[in-house]
């Protein structure tokens, strides 16, 4: 039984470097935000066509009745990526240096309080398009645990149009 065990754990150790590193996984799925002067977040799916470009779809819906706070919110994303640089460190650690393009809709109702005429509350129906551009580093720990950070500028319009900068944060699984 030893002798069965140690030829598995050997088979299993030998096999695991016959397998792609991090780089060279194709699809990826998590969860991620993109704050700036709108926040965009939610589940992320993303598929790598080649070394070189990407693109990742990102969707989040909020609805809460009861609370004080906005009680529907929606965001729907689109994001292509161009790989600058990449490395591998050790075989167990690897990176990518990318620029990328993201556009979306952004979608809520704001609510609004009028405490001097006895608590009225008003409710707007707000949408938004979103763009963004910028640059990130992707960090791919053991081939699979892949964690993003970006940072560009996003702009908001036609309702409320904004520009400013963004910074965001994902967390995805990658095979």
């Amino acid at each position: 039984m030893k002798k069965l065990l140690i030829s598995i754990a050997a088979v299993f150790m030998l096999a695991t470097g016959l397998f792609a590193n991090g780089l060279d996984n194709k699809n990826a799925i998590g969860m991620y935000v993109l704050a700036g002067n709108t926040t965009v977040g939610g589940i992320q799916y993303e598929h790598r066509f080649s070394n070189f470009i990407g693109t990742k779809f990102g969707a989040f819906a909020f609805y809460d009745d009861d609370g004080y706070t906005d009680p529907f919110n929606m965001n729907l994303t689109v994001q292509t990526d161009f790989t600058l640089y990449e490395t591998d460190w050790r075989d167990k650690i690897c990176s990518r240096l990318f620029a990328y393009a993201l556009a979306g809709y952004d979608a809520r109702i704001a609510r609004t309080y009028d405490y001097e005429n006895d608590k009225k509350k008003t409710e707007t129906f707000v949408s938004n398009a979103i763009a963004s551009a910028g640059f990130g580093f992707d960090f791919i720990f053991f081939d699979h645990l892949s964690v993003p950070v970006q940072f560009g500028f996003m702009g908001t319009f036609p309702n409320e149009p904004k520009v400013g900068f963004c910074g965001g944060i994902g967390v995805r699984y990658s095979w």
